[in-house]
């Protein structure tokens, strides 16, 4: 897709009068493969009811990559979705844009170039994605075993009638703990891809986590972390995913859920200046993926 990142955020920056405060690149590893890792975040005045984060980056967008300068970039998009997300989901408009059916920034995505209609193929994705995560966890869809790209690594591809292929990845680490990613991606080569950014991030964070609490350092209370947090490091046990197992072999329990549509469109605002925001919302199984449950597989 034709990008015009360098012109559209040119001035991105605070001190440009842009909406992101800090830029931060650094290198990573991705299944052995060096690669680029950014993290933006917005001004304060954005996003003034940013939760505070236990375990995850308190940065509002996060971006990895093969070079620096599209990570930059990815994670500045990623911020601009968010930024769209925390003006809307709260405001007079929110159900003109779905957050009344999904208050989340699922299917969200902001994109720099030339047409709008550029961010929703990256949109439609996240949508498909969540989707079939959310009804396959309910019990509404299935999780086909397929064989993933890199040794020591398990892969399932959901089956549903939304676009693309979701894949959730899942490797064990020599530490003992378990790490998940997932992805929606127009082929299952590419979803695996991005749903390996996700599993190197959970295993990370995991890592992380555990180096802190071996150190002696305080563990925060489970009614601290946000719901997201407490489900990541769940699943990371052996219990948890014991539980994964479990609905991987159930399969699905009724017939398998169609995508309902609930909106499809651009998301205009003052981020527009740097960036088109789309957003795609298919109806979900339920509100539980909303609730504070620690068993439910999203984060």
């Amino acid at each position: 897709m034709i990008t015009l990142a360098g012109l559209r955020y040119a001035r991105v920056m605070a001190v440009d009068g842009g909406p992101i405060a800090r830029l931060v690149c650094g290198e990573a590893s991705e299944l052995g493969v060096r690669v680029f890792s950014a993290q933006a975040t917005l001004r304060d005045d954005l996003v003034p009811s940013r939760k505070r984060r236990q375990l995850w980056s308190s940065a509002d967008g996060g971006g990895t990559a093969s070079s620096p300068l599209l990570a930059r970039i990815k994670a500045v998009s990623e911020a601009l979705e968010r930024w769209a997300h925390a003006a809307l989901h709260v405001s007079p408009d929110a159900a003109r844009y779905g957050f009344d059916v999904d208050p989340s920034s699922n299917g969200m995505a902001a994109f720099p170039g030339l047409f709008a209609r550029q961010a929703r193929r990256v949109a439609l994705l996240e949508a498909a994605e969540r989707f079939n995560l959310l009804h396959w966890w309910e019990g509404r869809l299935r999780a086909v075993p397929r064989e993933a790209p890199w040794p020591g690594v398990d892969a399932y591809a959901i089956e549903s009638g939304a676009p693309g292929v979701t894949v959730i990845l899942h490797r064990r680490s020599d530490r003992g703990n378990h790490a998940y990613g997932h992805a929606a991606g127009t082929d299952f080569l590419c979803a695996c891809l991005k749903a390996a950014e996700e599993l190197e991030r959970h295993d990370t964070v995991v890592r992380l986590w555990s180096l802190a609490y071996a150190g002696g350092m305080r563990e925060p209370a489970l009614a601290e972390m946000l719901s997201a947090e407490q489900r990541s490091l769940f699943f990371s046990t052996d219990e948890g995913h014991s539980l994964f197992r479990e609905r991987v072999a159930a399969g699905p329990a009724g017939p398998a859920a169609r995508p309902k549509l609930v909106f499809d469109g651009v998301v205009p605002g003052p981020w527009s200046r740097y960036a088109d925001v789309w957003r795609v919302v298919f109806e979900p199984p339920s509100r539980r993926f909303l609730s504070r449950d620690p068993h439910y597989f999203l984060w």
